[in-house]
């Protein structure tokens, strides 16, 4: 897979579940764009062992990890539907530590993910992000997505009701 030049980019394998762990306790300790709180995220190595092999034995699923100097820096996992009528749409999450921001890390896993698409059957991905992210927004744009509306009071977080874009990129397959 094709990479930014200090980042190493590729699926995830099942040795990278305790990376994977401690790099989504950093994000969401870092960032309050991303869903989870920190407090709640009590995923245990096993327990991201169990998402990494469930979403390797599904085709229309995918789970990038980005490493810098063999350390994760960002992950993207594109979550197929599981019934007939939605197999065909993937959900994405996305995150990169503040450190790597503006390096094109998310945009190299962003790239492979809708390079990936059509040839697991993909014709849509979607995703959430936060109105006031613009960063994302303009990332997720520059790679054709648009914004489908805007999700009302989808999330409260620090106790303030915050607004999310749905946003869609229709893929050729």
């Amino acid at each position: 897979m094709p990479s930014h030049p200090n980042v190493v980019i590729r699926r995830a394998a099942l040795g990278d579940a305790e990376q994977l762990v401690v790099l989504r306790r950093a994000l969401f300790a870092e960032t309050s764009l991303m869903l989870w709180e920190p407090r709640e995220f009590v995923a245990t190595a096993a327990d991201e062992g169990g998402f990494i092999q469930r979403l390797s034995e599904r085709a229309n699923c995918l789970l990038l990890i980005a490493l810098a100097e063999g350390k994760a820096v960002g992950f993207l996992a594109a979550m197929g539907g599981e019934r007939n009528r939605l197999r065909h749409s993937a959900l994405l999450a996305l995150g990169v530590l503040r450190a790597c921001w503006s390096q094109g890390v998310a945009s190299c896993m962003l790239g492979e993910a809708i390079s990936w698409a059509p040839g697991a059957g993909i014709a849509r991905l979607e995703l959430t992000v936060h109105t006031a992210n613009a960063r994302a927004v303009a990332l997720y744009q520059r790679h054709g997505f648009e914004v489908e509306g805007t999700r009302r009071r989808s999330l409260r977080v620090d106790g303030v009701y915050t607004d999310e874009y749905l946003m869609s990129l229709l893929t050729d397959i």
